[in-house]
């Protein structure tokens, strides 16, 4: 059975938490930055990504992927401002013990480190970001 990129089932997981307040298409992205209807790149976003997997004494039994999110700010937001719209997002995952996203089983989702600054972008634009792995298998 082929699973979908783990980066899409966490934007499917996030996008389904109200308290979160992310909509996919709108500020929620896999992949790369998301732009608006009119091609402009939009300013506050998520952004979720796959990474490296990690090789796992578990890997007969479950795979092993690794992802991160980035929250981007606005030019006028604080790096502080960005850094409190991050910090919900990383609680949450943290907070889940399974989850069914599709057809897929997830056991957790492990912090790697904590919400990290990254600074500015060329644009003015704070950037926070966060690495979970996770265990999952087809259900």
């Amino acid at each position: 059975m082929t699973m979908n990129a783990v980066s899409e089932d966490i934007k499917t997981l996030l996008n389904g938490e109200v308290s979160l307040s992310l909509t996919d298409g709108t500020d929620l992205f896999a992949f790369e930055w998301g732009n608006g209807e009119d091609g402009a790149e939009i300013d506050q976003q998520v952004l979720i990504l796959d990474t490296e997997a990690l090789d796992s004494e578990l890997k007969n039994l479950y795979e092993n992927p690794t992802f991160q999110i980035i929250v981007r700010g606005s030019k006028n937001e604080s790096g502080k401002e960005v850094h409190d719209r991050a910090r919900p997002i990383y609680d949450f995952l943290r907070q889940q013990l399974t989850q069914d996203i599709g057809s897929v089983s997830y056991l957790q989702f492990e912090p790697i480190a904590n919400v990290l600054p990254l600074g500015k972008d060329d644009n003015g634009r704070h950037g926070y970001s966060m690495n979970f792995y996770t265990f999952r298998n087809p259900i």
